[in-house]
């Protein structure tokens, strides 16, 4: 059974890319910082399904503890892997100090240096691989009040095309899903206005689901998508049109 990776896996997009995975058929490990209880949930969902999923308790800022579970991983072979963690730490620029700055970097963009790092070499040994990372519109459009986050979700984004040049000779394939207004735990947290002019940005008129985005990287991980790489894939309603 082909190994997924998949960081940020216990809630909202990750989840649903946790479980896509295993009904897909793979065995589904993912990262997880600290809701134990949500994780739990993730697992046994997955088995109900007939699936397999192991969750991984990992700060993946601490690049000591993620090595070790990096390395546990990749003693197991992997197939493929998921940059998906990713956390918010809003705030106009020159008020946002070091302390706003500095988890978001770390969790979304070093966080997937290290991971990719590490678990590359097991794909390069078996002459195949898919690493589809998890981008943003602000990544790619810039957006107001998140300069930490755009920078690390650009950085993200040019990050996969860069490896892309460098890994395809060897069979290893490099994508980038770009969600947009996607209906998670921080949609659900805008008061009723905000959630209106989002909504009403998007041409199809609706916010995406979880399982939608899930559905883009099920076909990037899959043969279909063997001679994708390098690519941008959007999920967000014509939002980024």
């Amino acid at each position: 059974m082909l190994r997924v990776v998949v960081s940020g896996g216990s809630r909202g997009i990750g989840r649903a890319i946790v479980e896509r995975s295993a009904r897909d058929g793979y065995e589904v490990h993912f990262l997880y910082r600290c809701r134990e209880d949500a994780a739990g949930e993730v697992v046994e969902t997955v088995a109900r399904d007939g699936g397999r999923a192991v969750g991984h308790r990992c700060d993946i800022t601490d690049g000591h503890l993620m090595g070790e579970v990096a390395d546990e991983l990749a003693d197991g072979g992997v197939y493929a892997l998921v940059n998906n963690a990713a956390v918010l730490r809003d705030g106009h620029f020159l008020l946002m100090d070091e302390s706003r700055w500095d988890p978001v970097l770390d969790t979304v963009l070093t966080a997937a240096y290290r991971l990719t790092r590490s678990l590359l070499r097991p794909m390069l040994r078996a002459g195949r691989g898919r690493i589809v990372n998890i981008g943003s519109l602000s990544g790619l459009l810039g957006q107001t009040g998140q300069a930490n986050y755009s920078a690390a979700k650009g950085g993200l984004h040019a990050f996969g095309k860069a490896l892309a040049r460098e890994v395809g000779r060897y069979g290893i394939t490099v994508n980038t899903v770009v969600p947009g207004w996607i209906n998670t735990d921080l949609v659900s947290t805008l008061n009723k206005d905000r959630r209106a002019r989002a909504l009403a940005s998007v041409p199809l008129g609706r916010f995406g689901q979880p399982a939608e985005v899930a559905s883009a990287v099920s076909f990037l991980l899959s043969d279909a998508a063997s001679y994708l790489t390098g690519t941008t894939l959007r999920v967000d309603g014509g939002l980024g049109a």
